[in-house]
């Protein structure tokens, strides 16, 4: 009887829960690809036209989409899951705030670096991919 409650498979309701957060996120992501390669394309970032900054925050607002489909499937997982995702999202929260803190002293001791919120951004998600993986296989 209780075999069944020890496989490592996923249960109907942890399917159901990631088949709902999967309609919710790829859309999301869908609406942003879509619209950054419109700002690439037509936006002109280099150019000199004021607009150019707007073209520049418009593939903010798909990720909202993206963070309330995080949020709800924060909110649809059951408490370990939600363990894990809180785990995950403190050690990227904490490698981004590392990045970010030794990138500002860089540059104050004169390093010039382009790109520099993409680096963090990079190590904030990488640091959240490897405490998920890491808290996953406790």
């Amino acid at each position: 009887m209780t075999n069944k409650l020890d496989t490592s498979d996923r249960s109907e309701g942890d399917r159901a829960r990631s088949r709902a957060y999967q309609l919710e996120f790829w859309p999301a992501m869908m609406a942003y690809a879509v619209v950054l390669t419109g700002v690439l394309l037509w936006g002109d970032l280099d150019g000199g036209s004021p607009w150019r900054f707007l073209w520049a925050v418009l593939p903010v607002i798909p990720t909202l989409w993206i963070v309330r489909a995080v949020l709800r499937h924060a909110r649809r997982s059951d408490d370990y899951q939600r363990l894990l995702m809180l785990q995950a999202l403190a050690g990227g929260f904490a490698v981004a705030m590392i990045a970010s803190v030794t990138m500002a002293f860089l540059e104050i001791a004169g390093l010039q670096l382009t790109g520099t919120g993409w680096l963090i951004y990079a190590a904030g998600m990488l640091g959240w991919i490897l405490t998920g993986a890491v808290a996953g296989r406790r």
